[in-house]
């Protein structure tokens, strides 16, 4: 795969990302290299991390997908 496709593809994840509802609070950073992907950076939910990696997965080009991504954990307080 060359550069180009590689910058193309890392884009097209970006604007997904950004613009599904589910991830579109996220704070992550995608990195593409021959077809493989590499998600890092932080989400507050499971779910959120599941939606990323849903919305990556499934494109066209994309070997492997490694995921870095950290879901913050949430402590309750209490009285």
């Amino acid at each position: 795969m060359s550069v180009v496709f590689d910058e193309m593809l890392n884009q097209l994840i970006l604007q997904r990302l950004m613009y599904d509802r589910r991830t579109a609070g996220a704070v992550l950073d995608v990195n593409c290299k021959d077809g493989c992907v590499c998600l890092t950076g932080c989400v507050d939910t499971l779910e959120q991390k599941e939606a990323a990696l849903f919305l990556v997965e499934g494109l066209t080009g994309i070997k492997e997908v490694n995921d870095r991504i950290i879901v913050r954990q949430r402590f309750s307080e209490t009285a």
